[in-house]
């Protein structure tokens, strides 16, 4: 037995030039294709007239939100480039921690340390030049 395809859930409309201008505009906004425009804007009015369940409308809105150009991808780091990125992020979670710490280390030893290390790192980890502001006021 032949499974039967039918068009009746394909729906041809007819825009007024109001409402095709808006879907443009839409389309533009949000870099989209003009099919994908128009189903996200359907997919918001029935979700907004509760005709579809949320799941259904998050579905739907990751479906239809790709962009025509995608963004381009942030390119794979080396291993040595992770590391070097994993060392930053550490410094940098060091820094924005060491402020709280600074009153309960009054050595000055201690302290110059940490603003030798903070100034190393300035142009490269905006929490260093900001534990910097904060105690070389």
């Amino acid at each position: 037995m032949a499974k039967e395809f039918t068009q009746e859930h394909i729906m041809k409309i007819c825009l007024p030039p109001e409402l095709y201008f808006a879907v443009i505009k839409y389309q533009l906004q949000k870099e989209l294709g003009k099919p994908y425009a128009g189903l996200l804007l359907i997919t918001k009015a029935a979700y907004q007239e509760q005709l579809i369940t949320k799941e259904v409308y998050e579905k739907y809105m990751y479906r239809y939100s790709r962009k025509l150009v995608p963004e381009e991808q942030p390119q794979k780091l080396t291993s040595e480039q992770q590391k070097e990125k994993q060392k930053k992020d550490e410094k940098a979670r060091t820094f924005s921690s060491l402020f709280s710490q600074w009153e309960l280390h009054p050595k000055l030893e201690w302290r110059q340390r940490w603003i030798d290390e903070a100034q190393k790192w300035q142009d490269e980890i905006p929490e260093a030049k900001q534990f910097l502001q904060k105690v070389c006021k």
